[in-house]
């Protein structure tokens, strides 16, 4: 008898035979070496493991047993064979990550190990893993697990059939699944290799652009700060040139202003003068119109003083326009041949001509602007000219009636008189204030020139702290490029181990998938040859069961020919005398009357039980198998209504013809055509759930290599940023780790299904 059993002190379930301690729990493996026991540390242990489930849960996952040992840091130093720091910290790093490997690796096996314990110990259910139910359903498992497989009863023989199609779908749906999953690995394998030697080009042309750059950079550095120095000395020069400049510019200011009050005094002197003639003019003008009327001598002569206001106005204005611009000409002249002076000071000997075009350029405007002076000045004589003749014409004319103006001129002229005294006291006072304004003018540049020889020297203390600073930059400047330089050698040798310890663990992965790949090729090889035998078994306990069928029928067949024979003697000899071999089953009741029909009892299935006697268990195989399947209407029959009673009058011969004896069978072979095209219905039903599924699954396949090219451009662009591009392949796994279920439940729910419709569609 096979039991599940469980050791003393590691968990392990063991068989246990039948005998007088059947049913009981031996222990016979006390001293077995499991995953949750086994000494983790221990790298001379042989064998690592003996428990077989341990060892199974390992092959199932393509683990070995030695990769979930802890290895030391020497292990992996003696491995790699180097002695520099950075080959020891790379094999630190490879240490770190091995252990992390074993420690995930450690989980998975001990949690696949519990699955066996538990799939033993309670049954196969729909929480395990795809994995655990395949080994479980397998024949090494089963054996291996204790489980028994019984085909004595009809639901087990049922299950047969459907087993060996899902066996074969799941057989077809893992290749597919292995024959993508190696496509996927090879094209992931390529797109490695070509990021790795992308990657090399991308770092090497980065370090040569890089060493470059550094150069450059120095190069452009040591430039910039000759050129910065440079600048700064012809700038101090320049400071001190202008300061020089200065000086003698307001040297030239003070005797020009000097120069200029003169000049103001000369021309207002002319203008007084100018207006006292003015004034003379106007009164004779006055005068002149007071003779003809007074009203209209009035009127003239506010008319003329108006306009000799306007006109004394105008000329004030256009002599003082011409003062200022003449002035702002002058002054303009003044400073750009002082700026003409200072550039030319500051640059190169090529420079000459341009300076000596430039100045004669500037005694060319001049000289224009003086020739324009000259014209305005002769076009203002000429007006001049022509008011004073106008003034004599009218003189002459107010000549006749000046006799009459005396009055008139006395009162003006004492009007003059006090107007003279005001103009002279304003002009006194106007006198007082610009010498007071050149004063303030002149402490004001003395103040200036004090202030320019402080920021001069001022400028000097700055310029000596600037070249300091300069220096002490530059020097700080090299060391932070000294340590960038490091620090990148260093990421990039980082990233080098990194890409080096993602290759070795893809290496691994690699390996491992291919282990688990050849156990479960050898657990459905092991499962598809025990389906063959099995579906073998089948196709030949299935002719026997038709071979007997067609012996049953035969046997059937001729005793009825026999009793029709035994039943038209005893209507012609009035006996009721039947063969001895159908005595024992044949019931005759007399009729009552004599022109009663004569009733015959059979009892429809007692050649059936005769034949079942001699092999009751193939017999029951057979029922059991044929059950499954619609039969004919006698086969139909309930048990309890085995003995029924068929009436048939026999009146002649041909009523016991071999056509009408043969009316059952030919009805029997409709139904079967019948029972054909309802296999075949439930047969494409099944086929037409199965392409709906196949549907349903590729959708979602689809959709999630779709996903996977999503998430590819994705870390494509995020390539730059290494933490981004961590965190988002964190992401990634953790979605694929949820497709991958979902893909893993959606087709155990195909499995459901199918055996539901299965189940459905079958015959009770």
């Amino acid at each position: 008898m096979v039991s599940p059993g469980r050791g003393s002190s590691n968990g392990e379930l063991t068989l246990a035979s039948g005998g007088p301690s059947e049913g009981k729990v031996r222990d016979v493996d006390v001293e077995a070496v499991t995953l949750d026991n086994f000494d983790e540390t221990d790298d001379m242990a042989n064998p690592i493991l003996n428990s077989p489930r341990s060892i199974e849960a390992c092959r199932m996952l393509g683990v070995e047993p030695d990769e979930l040992v802890q290895r030391p840091l020497e292990y992996f130093i003696r491995s790699s064979k180097g002695e520099r720091s950075e080959d020891r910290e790379f094999v630190a790093k490879r240490a770190a990550r091995y252990e992390k490997n074993r420690q995930v690796q450690l989980r998975n096996v001990r949690a696949q190990r519990h699955e066996l314990i538990e799939a033993q110990l309670e049954g196969i259910h729909g929480s395990m893993s795809l994995r655990t139910r395949s080994y479980c359903r397998s024949p090494v498992g089963a054996a291996r697990l204790g489980f028994a497989t019984t085909t004595t009863s009809w639901s087990t023989s049922q299950h047969e059939f459907t087993v060996i199609e899902r066996e074969k779908r799941e057989l077809e749906r893992i290749q597919q699944r292995q024959a993508l999953e190696m496509q996927q690995m090879l094209n992931f394998e390529l797109k490695l290799a070509e990021l790795h030697e992308e990657r090399e080009r991308k770092e090497r042309e980065q370090k040569r652009r890089g060493d470059l750059f550094a150069k450059e950079r120095t190069r452009r550095q040591r430039e910039a700060d000759e050129q910065r120095r440079r600048k700064e000395l012809e700038k101090a020069e320049e400071h001190r040139f202008e300061l020089e400049l200065a000086r003698k510019q307001a040297q030239d200011q003070q005797a020009e202003n000097i120069r200029r009050e003169q000049r103001a005094k000369q021309e207002d002197a002319r203008r007084q003068r100018d207006a006292q003639l003015s004034e003379k003019e106007r009164i004779r003008h006055q005068e002149e119109a007071r003779v003809q009327s007074e009203l209209y001598q009035l009127t003239q002569e506010r008319e003329a003083t108006r306009k000799l206001r306007e006109m004394q106005e105008r000329e004030d204005a256009l002599i003082q326009e011409r003062e200022r611009q003449r002035h702002v000409k002058a002054r303009e002249l003044v400073e750009k041949q002082a700026r003409n002076t200072a550039r030319i000071a500051n640059v190169l000997q090529e420079k000459d001509l341009q300076r000596k075009a430039q100045l004669e350029e500037a005694a060319r405007k001049q000289q224009h602007s003086e020739e324009r002076r000259r014209a305005f000045e002769e076009e203002r004589r000429a007006k001049e000219e022509e008011v004073r003749l106008q003034a004599q014409r009218k003189k002459e004319t107010i000549e006749s009636v000046q006799t009459q103006l005396a009055l008139i001129e006395e009162e003006r002229r004492e009007r003059l008189r006090e107007q003279e005294r005001q103009a002279q006291l304003r002009l006194m006072q106007r006198e007082r204030e610009r010498q007071q304004q050149l004063d303030a003018q002149q402490r004001e540049e003395r103040r200036l020139e004090r202030e320019r020889q402080h920021a001069y020297e001022r400028m000097e203390a700055q310029l000596r702290q600037k070249q300091s600073a300069i220096l002490r930059k530059t020097e700080e400047k090299a060391m932070v490029a000294e340590m960038m330089q490091k620090h990148k050698h260093a990421s990039v040798r980082a990233r080098l181990q990194e890409a080096k310890l993602r290759e070795e663990e893809i290496q691994t992965a690699l390996m491992r998938k291919n282990k688990q790949d050849e156990y479960r090729t050898n657990l459905l090889l092991s499962r598809i040859e025990n389906d063959n035998q099995r579906t073998q078994q089948l196709k030949q306990q299935r002719a026997k069961l038709i071979r007997r069928r067609q012996q049953i029928k035969q046997t059937a067949s001729r005793q009825k020919h026999e009793i029709l024979e035994s039943f038209y003697k005893m209507k012609v000899t009035k006996r009721f005398e039947l063969p001895k071999h159908l005595a024992a089953s044949i019931v005759v009741e007399r009729p009552r009357t004599a022109s009663a029909a004569t009733m015959l009892h059979t009892q429809s299935l007692t050649a059936v039980d005769g034949i079942s006697t001699s092999n009751p268990r193939a017999t029951d195989r057979a029922v059991t198998r044929t059950s499954r399947r619609p039969t004919s209407a006698a086969a139909r029959r309930p048990r309890s209504a085995a003995a029924t009673s068929t009436r048939r009058p026999v009146t002649s011969r041909e009523h016991c013809s071999p056509v009408d004896s043969d009316g059952p069978y030919n009805a029997d072979d409709a139904k079967h055509g019948q029972d054909e095209a309802e296999d075949e219905k439930r047969v494409a039903a099944i086929n037409e759930l199965r392409r709906q599924q196949n549907e349903e699954l590729l959708k979602v396949l689809e959709e999630e290599h779709h996903a996977e090219e999503q998430r590819e451009h994705l870390l494509r662009q995020a390539s730059a940023d290494r933490r981004e591009r961590v965190r988002m392949k964190k992401l990634f796994d953790s979605e694929r780790a949820l497709a991958s279920e979902r893909i893993m439940q959606l087709t155990d729910s195909h499995e459901r299904a199918l055996a539901a419709k299965v189940d459905a569609l079958t015959p009770r």
